[in-house]
């Protein structure tokens, strides 16, 4: 056999073999979930205040800031969990169509006022508060928890039994045993606050009263892994 021929067949073999061990395994997909119940929220609220002046606007939005900080105090929500740092003022005009022009109706103050809140037992009555204190615009509670990592950790487990379980019975139906993992890749998604939490959230606060029906839902993880087995035989 020439060299050229040798060379061939070893370059032929080598795809062989190479062929022959990427048929022995198998990937599969696994999924897997876990719940947490949430222990922390962030609140975020705003104040939107339309005067005749500027110092009108600024002073009425001021005011309503300041019986939101003495409602946290109250409620033993530390100075440092709240912060009151966002704020703007423009001017408010309107289209004259007499005149054809804009004409200056007043000043419009803007106060956003965000609040971390480690206790949950505390949020109706944190919504209801700051409503009443003057509030107007209420965002739907950015709830999370202390157990985030751990919860992550249980939907990834799940999902890597899932890929397990999956592997097997393909491997038992087409009569393989099921071998060693070569290699496996994950992901998961973060959670988002509960959609009918949120729904209740935007609802109530408009409403008056009704501190004692704010019951967060859990938060819902879920994660996904991509696992390749190898088939012993």
């Amino acid at each position: 056999m020439t060299r050229s021929l040798w060379a061939v067949f070893l370059l032929t073999l080598s795809m062989c073999v190479m062929a022959d061990e990427q048929a022995r395994t198998v990937t599969v997909n696994g999924t897997g979930f876990a719940e947490v119940e949430p222990d922390r929220a962030t609140l975020t609220m705003s104040i939107n205040v339309r005067e005749p002046t500027l110092a009108a606007a600024q002073k009425k939005a001021a005011a309503v800031t300041s019986k939101v900080l003495k409602m946290t105090d109250r409620m033993n929500i530390d100075r440092d969990q709240v912060d009151t740092t966002g704020a703007s003022v423009r001017p408010d005009y309107r289209w004259n169509r007499e005149t054809e022009e804009q004409e200056l109706r007043g000043y419009i103050a803007d106060r956003q006022i965000a609040v971390q809140l480690e206790d949950l037992e505390k949020l109706g009555a944190l919504i209801e508060g700051a409503v009443n204190a003057g509030v107007n615009q209420v965002t739907p509670p950015q709830l999370d928890s202390s157990r985030r990592k751990q919860a992550y950790r249980e939907a990834l487990s799940a999902a890597a039994e899932d890929a397990r379980l999956n592997a097997t019975q393909l491997a038992e139906s087409l009569g393989a045993t099921l071998g060693p993992v070569l290699s496996i890749n994950s992901g998961v998604v973060a959670p988002r606050p509960p959609a009918p939490y949120q729904a209740r959230a935007q609802a109530m606060a408009a409403d008056s009263g009704a501190a004692e029906t704010y019951n967060p839902a859990d938060l819902k993880f879920n994660a996904t892994v991509t696992v390749v087995f190898e088939l012993t035989d």
